[in-house]
């Protein structure tokens, strides 16, 4: 019985995470923003302690690039450090990136988890977006809980030159050189509470004098942040911004019924093969922090979809959950079983799938990608 409460109440604070509007008195979310006032002060209290270098930040050998965002919850943070690190690789660097590998059982100073063309640990080791970067065997990727001695690690063992910080910018025991804030266009700041009555990690003034840099991620085609979201932009130039769209493409589809494991990435006329999954009739399932997006950007390329089956962001998949998503394939007479890069990377073991399994990844794609990485250039010289 209990545990059936502590689910419901979950569930409801979840559901009021981007709920917007007055709150009603003496209600689950009115004593939740309550919590959210002190959570504020401690945060604010954390940001005036190592600004005024009573607490001191530590110092790698080398630059250091953050890439986060001010929103717990998806904003493309894992596309955009696959783009900036294939980026570095392209300029001439030797990029890592460093993840605090959230959900990961590994729970040591730091771990290769690939030095660029081989993987050296296990999904359930280092967690589901640093094995998925891994997997790209573009980059190496260390994990760490203490994000100094994971960048250490990289610098020392592997020879990197650049840091790429994924999720760093709260990580403020470790100095950097530039620190990229990443906004989704529709609802940068959720319901505009902090946690845990709404989504944001620190209140926006404080954050926003911080960046070095937004990126507007999931824009539309036009986007002008200076008509919708004038406030966010700084008119002196001191804070430049990029809009950006998410592209999904196909990274591989495999035939019902193999048996098979997470593989290697397969891109080639992944846009052509994208488009052929238009008015197919399509089971999705998803474990994501927004898995509507992913509904939507299956809906936008034709794909009918029959079913959906959702779960909740870094969610690790048991064989239970799998007789679902083959027996909604079989109830609905899908032609395809279609699911997303991180999802796949956490599936592990051999499965065998009711229909053709498509498995979709993300691209990030700049409106300006020149300028962007003009931008890059002068901060990395």
């Amino acid at each position: 019985m209990f545990k059936r409460i502590i689910q419901k109440t979950e569930q409801r604070i979840v559901a009021g995470l981007d709920a917007a509007g007055p709150l009603k008195f003496l209600s689950l979310e009115w004593f939740l923003t309550g919590i959210s006032a002190a959570y504020g002060r401690i945060i604010e209290l954390r940001i005036l302690l190592y600004r005024t270098k009573i607490c001191r930040s530590k110092r790698l050998p080398c630059p250091v690039l953050s890439i986060g965002n001010i929103v717990a919850g998806g904003t493309g943070k894992t596309p955009l450090a696959i783009y900036i690190a294939g980026l570095l690789v392209k300029m001439g660097k030797r990029p890592a990136v460093v993840s605090r590998g959230y959900k990961g059982r590994f729970k040591g100073p730091g771990r290769i988890v690939s030095d660029g063309s081989r993987i050296f640990s296990t999904v359930e080791e280092c967690g589901d977006e640093p094995f998925m970067m891994a997997q790209r065997e573009s980059f190496p990727v260390v994990v760490g809980k203490k994000r100094f001695d994971a960048g250490s690690m990289a610098v020392k063992e592997l020879g990197c030159k650049v840091i790429v910080l994924d999720d760093g910018f709260q990580h403020t025991a470790l100095e950097r050189d530039l620190d990229l804030v990443l906004l989704d266009w529709e609802r940068p700041f959720g319901n505009g509470r902090l946690l845990p009555a709404g989504r944001l990690r620190e209140p926006v003034h404080t954050a926003l004098k911080r960046a070095d840099a937004i990126i507007f991620t999931r824009c539309p085609e036009g986007a002008d942040p200076l008509k919708t979201h004038p406030d966010l932009i700084d008119r002196d130039g001191r804070c430049p911004y990029f809009t950006t769209r998410h592209l999904p493409f196909v990274l591989n589809v495999y035939p019902k019924s193999n048996r098979l494991s997470p593989g290697g990435v397969e891109t080639a006329d992944s846009q052509t093969v994208l488009a052929g999954l238009g008015d197919k009739r399509a089971v999705l399932f998803s474990g994501l922090a927004k898995n509507q997006s992913f509904y939507r950007s299956m809906k936008a390329v034709g794909v009918k979809i029959v079913s959906h089956l959702e779960f909740s962001d870094h969610y690790r998949y048991k064989e239970a959950d799998i007789k679902k998503v083959n027996q909604a394939a079989a109830d609905q007479d899908a032609d395809l079983i279609i699911t997303t890069e991180k999802d796949w990377s956490k599936l592990g073991r051999i499965k065998r799938w009711q229909a053709d399994l498509a498995v979709i990844g993300i691209d990030i794609v700049f409106d300006d990608p020149q300028g962007f990485q003009a931008f890059l250039e002068t901060r990395f010289q």
